[in-house]
């Protein structure tokens, strides 16, 4: 019989009380208690109160990380301009975007970020594009097409813009790569639509969902090569207004309007079902992979809850502290931010520690 030493190069110590400072599957022989032990991780993990926003808001964009995040734009209950930067503990103020906006796109970090279209006082489905170098925005160069509800994705030197909406134009189907200073255009999607999921970067861009007149809600999915979109497989479940997350080749798909439960795993060819959300919802925020997944928050309503996913299955996470929906999203499975939301507009922020470490007793006396 194989020993743990054998396995692992190292003895199981012994040890006459459990050690202060655990980490995930370490080891050890309790000789007070006469139990074997390990730490593994638990899928409950909790969320823990942030700082406020200074300018509660909804419909906002977002970008950065845990400890380095920007909001900007959205509604309060007035289209807003202001920025603010998050250190992982409280937001401060930066500087005004020069257009307010919401229903808009953005990327990139704190430091170089990148928000365009969107509906604006004067226009519904703008051109306008705008850097962010940490301290002020600066004008960019217009996109081709004016739009909101739209999809981005990429860096603010390496971006895109695909599908949305305008009230002329209605279902769009136009794609927009952006160099740092200019905006070209790219292959047309195949399906025109808006309020769908995207994945991917400027040249390994994956669309799927939506929503369009005729069809109503969407189960198409389309790559995009950085010239080109083709058709991929199509979903299992028709829907618009759910999240997305991973790659091209391995995108994950859930919730969405009509309020559902269904989860989808995409493989670069075909969507096969994943198991389902306990709790059904659209409008909701999602993070991280198609291995490692996080779902919080959305609509009817606004929930609270909060589910992780390891690939096959969702498990209960902790509830946020604010019930909510619309609000922004961003991070990963152990390290989750959301920030605004609600209907009449939130400033409550949220983070969220992913799974946490627990202690199970192997075998005993």
């Amino acid at each position: 019989m194989s020993e743990y030493k054998k396995i692992h190069g190292i003895h199981i110590q012994a040890l006459a009380s459990d050690p202060s400072n655990l980490g995930s599957g370490q080891v050890w022989y309790n000789t007070t208690s006469n139990q074997l032990k390990i730490t593994a991780v638990s899928t409950g993990g909790s969320w823990a109160t942030g700082g406020n926003m200074g300018t509660a808001r909804y419909d906002l964009s977002g970008a950065g990380t845990q400890t380095a995040g920007l909001g900007f734009g959205g509604y309060a209950p007035s289209l807003s301009n202001a920025t603010e930067h998050y250190d992982g503990s409280a937001w401060t103020a930066g500087g005004n975007m020069g257009t307010a906006r919401r229903n808009f796109a953005g990327c990139g970090t704190q430091t170089a970020g990148l928000g365009f279209g969107g509906y604006t006082a004067s226009t519904a489905g703008t051109n306008i594009t705008e850097h962010y170098n940490g301290s002020a925005w600066t004008s960019g160069g217009n996109m081709g097409t004016g739009r909101y509800r739209l999809a981005g994705a990429g860096t603010d030197t390496a971006g895109l813009a695909f599908g949305g909406y305008t009230p002329s134009a209605e279902y769009l189907n136009a794609t927009e790569h952006y160099d740092g200073s200019a905006w070209t255009s790219g292959g047309n999607m195949g399906t025109a639509r808006y309020n769908l999921a995207g994945a991917g970067t400027q040249t390994a861009g994956l669309a799927f969902g939506g929503y369009t007149p005729s069809a109503e809600y969407l189960n198409a999915t389309e790559h995009y090569d950085g010239s080109a979109w083709t058709s991929g497989g199509n979903m299992g479940t028709a829907r618009y207004n759910l999240a997305g997350a991973g790659t091209q080749t391995a995108g994950l798909a859930f919730g969405g309007s009509p309020t559902t439960n269904a989860t989808e795993h995409y493989d670069g060819s075909a969507w096969t079902a994943g198991g389902n959300l306990g709790t059904g919802r659209q409008h909701l925020g999602g993070a991280g992979t198609q291995t490692a997944g996080l779902a919080f928050g959305g609509e009817s309503s606004g929930t609270t809850a909060t589910e992780h996913y390891d690939g096959s299955a969702w498990t209960s996470g902790g509830n946020l502290g604010t019930a909510k929906y619309y609000m922004g999203s961003a991070g990963t499975l152990s390290a989750g931010l959301s920030f605004g939301g609600g209907f009449m507009g939130s400033n409550a922020t949220e983070e969220y520690a992913g799974p946490g470490i627990t202690t199970q007793i192997c075998s005993s006396s």
